[in-house]
């Protein structure tokens, strides 16, 4: 009778299932080296400038594009962007900054030749800030405009972002937002007190 040794099979079962965890985290640790290794920003040093530094990396020039190392220096690389879902969507785009990135690219690129291209220039008009210890919670109403020069804003809504902070910096960990409808205004208490 012939020995079958099972001990090369099991050790080819575990090379595959420890390479496959490896490639599976790959990513995160990747994203998680990339964002957290650099020295705390001033963008990250206290509420408020995690709060403009935000905005500055969403808007940007006509011939421009959002920010998106300056968004993963300031979000956690868990953090979720969740913009509004579309008119007759059922579901939102949540995306970490690198998927948002790729939703961007995506339509920009299906933009057609020769179409307009706009910019975005964001506005913060009034805030509301809830902290407790290292976690806050801040609603910022806002006006959104094409250009710095234009008149009036084409949208206002309210961003809702969480905030984290970890002994030494703050973190962005969600940024939802809504817009401003005409049956469904901002709020008295979210926008600038007169």
């Amino acid at each position: 009778m012939k020995k079958r040794s099972i001990a090369p099979a099991l050790l080819a079962s575990l090379t595959i299932l420890v390479a496959g965890s490896w490639i599976g985290a790959a990513p995160a640790m990747a994203q998680a080296s990339r964002r957290r290794e650099a020295p705390v920003s001033k963008d990250a040093g206290t509420v408020e400038a995690i709060v403009g530094a935000y905005y500055a990396s969403m808007g940007h020039a006509p011939d421009g594009k959002p920010d998106f190392e300056r968004l993963r220096q300031i979000f956690l690389y868990v953090g979720m962007i969740i913009p509004p879902k579309k008119s007759g969507g059922d579901d939102f785009a949540i995306g970490d900054v690198d998927q948002f990135e790729e939703r961007y690219g995506k339509a920009a690129a299906a933009r057609p030749a020769g179409g307009e291209v706009r910019g975005l220039i964001l506005h913060e008009i009034s805030r509301r800030t809830d902290c407790f210890d290292n976690v806050c919670q801040v609603f910022s109403s806002y006006e959104a405009r094409y250009t710095a020069n234009d008149a009036k804003p084409f949208e206002r809504g309210v961003t809702s972002l969480q905030l984290v902070r970890d002994g030494r910096r703050w973190w962005i960990a969600s940024a939802a937002w809504n817009v401003e409808k005409p049956d469904v205004p901002i709020p008295a208490e979210y926008l600038p007190r007169p």
